[in-house]
């Protein structure tokens, strides 16, 4: 092989080489994007789905605290209505 033909095979491995480094570096960041899409969606999700829990439960809780401040209300006119019959 002559002098410019080793040049040439040499050239067109470089080249190569560059291409696959290249295309490896591509892959390496479309990978770590998704990587970090899918970690950002999965923190969306917790996000989303402890907010409709915590929804849901602060209406049970408004259901309940209802129901405790009837029966309080009640405790205080029974206490009210023993005081008034003492009193007599």
């Amino acid at each position: 092989m002559t002098p410019a033909e080793w040049g040439l095979l040499f050239g067109v491995i470089a080249h190569s080489v560059a291409v696959i480094m290249a295309l490896v570096k591509l892959v390496a960041w479309v990978t770590e994007h998704i990587t970090t899409s899918e970690q950002k969606i999965k923190a969306l999700e917790y996000q989303v789905n402890n907010d409709v829990t915590g929804r849901r439960v602060v209406g049970e809780m408004r259901a309940d605290l209802a129901t405790i401040k009837a029966q309080v209300n009640d405790m205080r006119q029974d206490i009210h209505h023993l005081r008034k019959k003492v009193d007599q």
